[in-house]
């Protein structure tokens, strides 16, 4: 990325929780909860956008542990990708964009000069942990998680979560992993899939590869990878004691 880039944001222009992209063709694309919510629908119904043979494609079953399976409809976590299929998929995944993340502070906006296949863990955290039907009972792992944290940033965060909600019970965190791990596999590699039958480009493709990658971190040692990250800080601010705060 340039590191001489300037970039003049309105605060006024980013009013509600989601996420906002600005391409470096001067193209904008809003993706909150409301937009995604609007248009989804109307665009698995408009005959044209999806041809009836790829929608009742294999590839866009429901998962085999979804409560849902069998039911005759589409898979609940391809809707917030629908809107955006036409637009995203003019780019490729290392295309530039300026990210724009809003929160549930309406003060606070986190901005990042990256690639369209960091920004769009976005939606790809959204369709696995908000709207599939077995990614939902996990979202509270990934709470304070925002898309435009790295890798591995994300993942002490994700198994810092769990360490707390399970009480330090060792037990329980490394069962809560593996079944995480596995289901998230199952559903990310399903909507790969998905994507492959109806996008030219890799965009969310691999936008969904990352989110995956996240979970896959806890199982490569993660509680030592934690534990070893909190004594390098401490040795830090042995070190530096000027970085400690002040009460």
């Amino acid at each position: 990325m340039d590191e001489n880039k300037s970039i003049g944001l309105e605060l006024n222009d980013y009013p509600q929780k989601g996420l906002y992209l600005i391409i470096k063709d001067g193209t904008k694309v809003t993706l909150t909860r409301e937009h995604i919510e609007k248009t989804a629908e109307n665009y698995w119904n408009t005959p044209d956008k999806i041809p009836q043979k790829v929608k009742s494609a294999v590839e866009f079953e429901r998962c085999p542990f979804c409560p849902l399976k069998g039911k005759d409809d589409f898979c609940d976590a391809i809707r917030p990708i629908m809107p955006f299929l036409e637009i995203i998929d003019k780019y490729v995944s290392f295309d530039e964009v300026v990210a724009v993340y809003k929160d549930d502070d309406s003060s606070l906006l986190q901005v990042a000069d990256t690639t369209m296949q960091e920004a769009l863990k976005y939606i790809s955290l959204l369709s696995l942990m908000q709207y599939c039907q077995i990614g939902r009972k996990y979202w509270k792992y990934y709470m304070g998680i925002t898309p435009l944290k790295g890798g591995g940033e994300a993942a002490t965060r994700l198994y810092l979560n769990i360490y707390w909600l399970h009480k330090a019970n060792k037990e329980e965190i490394d069962k809560i992993i593996k079944i995480l791990i596995e289901q998230l596999r199952i559903t990310s590699q399903n909507q790969v899939k998905r994507m492959n039958l109806i996008c030219k480009n890799d965009v969310f493709m691999n936008a969904f590869v990352n989110a995956q990658i996240v979970a896959e971190f806890l199982s490569m040692n993660i509680d030592k990878a934690t534990a070893k990250a909190f004594e390098e800080f401490d040795k830090d601010i042995v070190k530096n004691p000027a970085t400690q705060l002040k009460a």
